[in-house]
This record gives C-alpha cells, sequence and structure tokens, in this order.
C-alpha cells in the first residue's frame, strides 16, 4: 500500500512541493508579493477560514502537521540569496514559507474546499506551477 502523508491529494502535494523545490528565490519572492497583497481582503479571510475548517471536519491534520516541515526546509534554501541581493528585499522567509503552506494546505483539502477558496490560496503559484501540471487526470 502506497503512503499516503499528506493525505487522499498526497501525489498533488508531491508534486507541488518537487517543482517548487526547482524554483529560485525570486520566483517564490514573487508568490509571496502577491500572496501579501492579499492579505486582509475578504476573499484570502474566507479561503483561509474554509482551508481551516476542512482540515479539522476531514481529520487531515497529520497531513498539514507532516507538510509544514518540508515547506519550511524549501524557503530556508533560499536564506542566503533573500539575505544579499537587493532585488528580493521587502520579502522575509516567512513570507516566502507562508505562502507556500497556503498554497500546499489549500491542495491538501482541494478536493472538500470550494474552488474559489483553492483559487485564492494558490493564485501566488498559478503562474509559476500551474495547478493543471500537478493534479491528477
Amino acid at each position: 500500500m502506497t503512503s499516503l502523508p499528506y493525505g487522499p491529494n498526497t501525489p498533488a502535494v508531491r508534486r507541488f512541493l518537487q517543482r517548487l523545490a526547482g524554483k529560485p528565490a525570486a520566483d517564490c519572492a514573487a508568490a509571496a508579493r502577491v500572496y501579501l497583497s492579499l492579505q486582509g481582503t475578504p476573499a484570502l479571510i474566507a479561503a483561509d477560514r474554509a482551508v481551516g475548517r476542512a482540515v479539522e471536519s476531514s481529520s487531515r491534520t497529520d497531513a498539514r502537521d507532516a507538510v509544514v516541515g518540508p515547506v519550511i526546509q524549501l524557503m530556508n534554501g533560499h536564506a542566503e540569496r533573500l539575505a544579499t541581493d537587493p532585488a528580493l528585499s521587502g520579502v522575509s522567509l516567512d513570507d516566502m514559507a507562508e505562502t507556500a503552506l497556503a498554497a500546499v494546505l489549500a491542495l491538501i483539502v482541494g478536493d472538500i474546499i470550494a474552488a474559489d477558496a483553492l483559487e485564492v490560496l494558490y493564485r501566488p503559484y498559478a503562474t509559476l506551477i500551474p495547478i493543471e501540471q500537478i493534479e491528477e487526470a
């Protein structure tokens, strides 16, 4: 039996993480800027709440907990570049990690949240890692 550490959407989550690992710091910073521009908007607030409820109600808290480490590790790989490249100023590692975590949590519960919630949380990566490339056919 195949291990599903990220719940039933593990294949999509793994494909996202694999593609994210290949993205340069500039791409991750650009995604974080998109996410930061959404902060405080009704759409992001509603989507974030929907994901939180879905994770809890579907008992995917283990999947949520399992993905945090890999996301942090991937973003920490950009620490040196973020600290030395003035073009990346205004974005922190925390911003980059929060952006990636929001997208991956939406993927974990993507089968049980409204499409608009998934779209909002995945929007920062929509052009960098098109969702069609990671979802199962």
